[in-house]
């Protein structure tokens, strides 16, 4: 039939078995991320005391309440300033967390501006989440919030399109979640059904097959994809249910696959890989674990790697999850995809995954010669 065809068969054959555990394949792959997404999804509901300053610029009695009912949430401890000088010095010497400047038209907006600017110098933890909740309390007022990352230089401040459109530390954490449960789930993909055909016999029963020998790789990697994206769109789905969004709409959606089945394919070339040179399960699965569980950290999927260490910061650079984390980022958080970051996300988690169908290819002839 050709290697295309021989492919196709054996792709059946793993995908059947795939469907004979579903059951277990599923819980397996929706319960680590029901556990992150439903407990540090909804951290941000216990932020308390952080540090703001608010600069009211309309001085009337809806601005008032606004910052009233900031007060009322015990989120914040907040105290007003009369300049935005004074606030971008709190920002850069760190007795700050965020400015938040309430524009004179507040509620109504004027001229498309929104209601509320919230100025910040950093995306950590504490950050994402308190800003949601000013937003919150915006949107109850009817107006809108904006966010602005600082340069911390008072002379040059301006406005960043960094993570801020319409962020909350959910949508930070569910686009690393997705990443995560991929790469995991190609751990658990065509690396494992390897080392199980082996042990089992399988393996020399197709090797003595008439059928090209590389469909037996190509099908356990394409199998191991398709599990892996279809395990990284149900974490998607909790998130969206436990209330995390796609800014970018349809087309977000869209990236969202074509991301996770990038890092899908690039994990199942590696698991192959790997699985080729192991011959227990026990031994494949720690060091699968080894592997993809310090590149997930690396990659920001909890935390912004700029709040690393600068030697962490440094291997996270070398990271494929990190493009793909900061794809989905972009998509889900921006709003949109800036074409510069598009071209060095999708060229890394392009190469990731060429190098290493490459090399599982390469190893896979020499196990089999």
């Amino acid at each position: 039939m050709g290697i295309t065809g021989d492919t196709y068969t054996l792709f059946k054959r793993e995908m059947l078995i795939f469907k004979s555990n579903l059951r277990t394949n599923i819980i397996r792959s929706i319960l680590f991320p029901v556990i992150l997404i439903l407990f540090f999804g909804n951290l941000g509901n216990s932020i308390k005391g952080v540090q703001i300053a608010v600069v009211n610029n309309a001085n009337n009695p809806q601005s008032i309440a606004f910052i009233n009912s900031l007060e009322s949430t015990n989120a914040f401890s907040v105290q007003g300033i009369t300049t935005m000088t004074n606030g971008i010095e709190g920002l850069r010497d760190g007795s700050l967390a965020m400015l938040v400047v309430i524009n004179p038209t507040f509620p109504h907006s004027s001229s498309g501006a929104p209601g509320v600017y919230i100025y910040y110098s950093e995306s950590s933890f504490t950050e994402l989440s308190s800003m949601s909740i000013i937003e919150s309390a915006a949107e109850k007022f009817g107006a809108s919030a904006e966010q602005v990352q600082s340069t911390v230089q008072p002379q040059s401040f301006g406005a960043s399109a960094a993570f801020g459109g319409k962020s909350s530390y959910k949508d930070f954490i569910v686009a690393g979640i997705i990443i995560m449960v991929a790469a995991f789930g190609a751990i658990f993909g065509g690396g494992i059904t390897s080392i199980m055909d082996r042990q089992l016999g399988n393996l020399k029963a197709f090797l003595i097959t008439p059928i090209n020998k590389l469909s037996i790789l190509l099908s356990k990697i394409l199998s191991g994809t398709v599990q892996a994206e279809i395990y990284g769109l149900l974490a998607l789905v909790i998130g969206l249910l436990d209330g995390a969004g796609v800014a970018m709409g349809a087309i977000g959606y869209l990236w969202i696959i074509v991301i996770a089945a990038l890092i899908s394919l690039g994990f199942s070339g590696a698991t192959t890989l790997l699985a080729s040179r192991i011959k227990r399960v026990e031994v494949y699965a720690i060091f699968a674990n080894m592997i993809t569980l310090p590149l997930w950290f690396l990659s920001g999927a909890f935390f912004p790697a700029t709040n690393f260490p600068t030697w962490l910061q440094i291997m996270s650079v070398y990271d494929p999850m990190t493009y793909a984390v900061q794809g989905i980022r972009y998509v889900m958080i921006l709003g949109y995809y800036p074409v510069s970051a598009m071209m060095v996300d999708i060229g890394v988690l392009l190469l990731f995954a060429g190098v290493m169908l490459a090399l599982s290819l390469m190893l896979f002839k020499t196990t089999i010669e």
